[in-house]
């Protein structure tokens, strides 16, 4: 009998330190992604490792594993402090700033319930709604809370594209999409701010495209935004955690902030503290983030993002 306890015991510590050495590893790829593909693709996961981590602490002091409950505990507080910069709420804006709200959604090509989309739109009443993974059946399905927003941009038609853009400010096209990414660019007038709105849907990673794949389209897409100086909002599903080297390209050489924000949006069927934050949206300068939620799931494997966006230096509108 002693045998066998022993062998159990020994059978429930290596799966301890198992898990313990999967949950370090994201937090090893935020500090070296840049080494290698495949740590920042490990660190798209740091999220999941503060919750799964902070299971094993519990079960392991249960189990009288002292040692390795207090190396899980320590894990989930280096996640956590890691993540940390990028789950803070939003600072306020001056109280005399202009204020317009965006909602961004990745509807998912497979979604059943359009009827929650149109439903989520309509309640949000947000001033600009990006939409990707968009179709001509969405478009059918939204049709009646869309006769609210004067102005579309629309390439639900084009599969490379797939986007739709509502909006109550008049939309000028900038760009119509690129071949090698997925990119619909219009200007529109915001809170009384002319700029520049550039939806993105970059590649989903390895194993789903080659590793070099995404890493080029943000490139591309930087190369874009990096065009305009001033006040621009960039909003999309970048499949990739803010603490990547996708988005900290996009971000420091495009001069962008971040949203940030508590939880993930992907998927939606998890607790969003168990998501991957894999849909952003990034303000260029004279803009800056007031707020961020993540309404209920409408259909889709991604959770909705609304978001409620200043204009705190004017003189960085396009039309200033």
């Amino acid at each position: 009998m002693q045998v066998i306890t022993d062998v159990l015991s020994f059978l429930l510590r290596s799966a301890y330190l198992l898990v313990l050495a999967a949950c370090a590893l994201p937090i090893l790829g935020v500090w070296f992604g840049d080494l290698h593909w495949s740590l920042d693709l490990a660190s798209q996961f740091l999220l999941p490792v503060v919750i799964v981590s902070c299971i094993v602490a519990i079960l392991a002091g249960l189990t009288r594993h002292s040692l390795i409950g207090v190396g899980a505990l320590l894990i989930a507080i280096v996640a956590s402090s890691v993540a940390g910069p990028w789950m803070t709420v939003p600072k306020s804006a001056p109280a005399n700033a202009p204020v317009f709200s965006v909602l961004f959604l990745n509807v998912w090509i497979r979604n059943q319930h359009l009827d929650q989309v149109a439903k989520l739109i309509r309640d949000r009443n947000a001033d600009i709604v990006v939409l990707v993974e968009a179709s001509p059946r969405l478009r059918d399905a939204i049709k009646d809370v869309a006769q609210n927003y004067p102005y579309h941009a629309d390439c639900a038609d084009n599969a490379r594209c797939g986007t739709i853009i509502l909006s109550r400010a008049r939309l000028l096209p900038l760009d119509t999409g690129n071949v090698d990414v997925s990119t619909l660019s219009v200007q529109a007038n915001l809170a009384g701010c002319q700029l520049p709105v550039t939806a993105v849907h970059l590649t989903r990673p390895f194993p789903f495209d080659s590793p070099v794949v995404q890493t080029r389209q943000a490139q591309i897409v930087l190369a874009m935004v990096s065009a305009w100086p001033g006040a621009q909002l960039v909003v999309g599903d970048f499949n990739a955690a803010p603490w990547g080297q996708v988005m900290k390209t996009m971000q420091f050489g495009g001069r962008l902030g971040l949203l940030t924000g508590s939880g993930g949006t992907w998927p939606s069927v998890l607790p969003k503290q168990m998501r991957i934050p894999i849909d952003h949206m990034m303000a260029g300068r004279g803009l800056s983030f007031v707020s961020r939620e993540l309404p209920g799931s409408v259909g889709s494997d991604h959770a909705p993002v609304f978001a409620r966006v200043a204009v705190t230096d004017p003189s960085l509108c396009a039309n200033r």
